[in-house]
């Protein structure tokens, strides 16, 4: 995977207009907003909480629409832990327990594109907002809002991602 300079490049990467970042203040989706002033309100003077602040009681009625990502380090690779039913609709299948550029094998370069998104976050420590239109498995053209949120366990690096989004179907022209 080729080393992604800044957010531009990751855009770039996707090959579609149609797909951008949010600015953290613009996101408009109640879920993405709730998950990420949960994130701040644990993560206190810390760059980012650690996996173990996360209550999932604070957020169960959104675990259909959240992801986790396990990241390792050396050598680099990130690892779907929690796929949410929505999630899996997105992917097309399953991914739990299996490293992200799997998802190559159901959808050619979204598992690459997957990949330096979230290495992206990663790298930065810090949350990103993202937003646009894609193809769901099965359920056509949708328009998304997500939020990506890192966790660190011994606040150096990003060691788990867990993101939340939410897609609504593109109405019928």
């Amino acid at each position: 995977m080729a080393q992604i300079a800044d957010y531009k490049d990751v855009i770039d990467g996707i090959g579609a207009e149609s797909v951008e970042f949010l600015r953290l203040k613009e996101l408009k989706e109640p879920l993405c907003i709730h998950m990420l002033e949960y994130w701040k309100s644990v993560r206190g003077s810390r760059d980012m909480p650690r996996p173990d602040d996360m209550d999932p009681i604070k957020f169960a009625r959104f675990m259909p629409n959240l992801l986790m990502l396990q990241v390792n380090w050396e050598p680099f690779d990130l690892t779907y832990r929690l796929l949410g039913e929505d999630i899996v609709a997105a992917h097309g299948a399953n991914f739990r327990g299996r490293p992200v550029l799997d998802v190559n094998e159901h959808k050619s370069g979204f598992g690459s594109l997957l990949f330096d998104f979230y290495k992206f976050v990663a790298d930065s420590r810090r949350p990103y907002a993202a937003c646009g239109r894609m193809d769901y498995a099965g359920r056509g053209q949708v328009t998304f809002e997500g939020v990506y949120l890192p966790l660190s366990i011994g606040g150096e690096r990003a060691d788990r991602i867990l993101g939340a989004s939410i897609a609504r179907p593109v109405a019928a022209s």
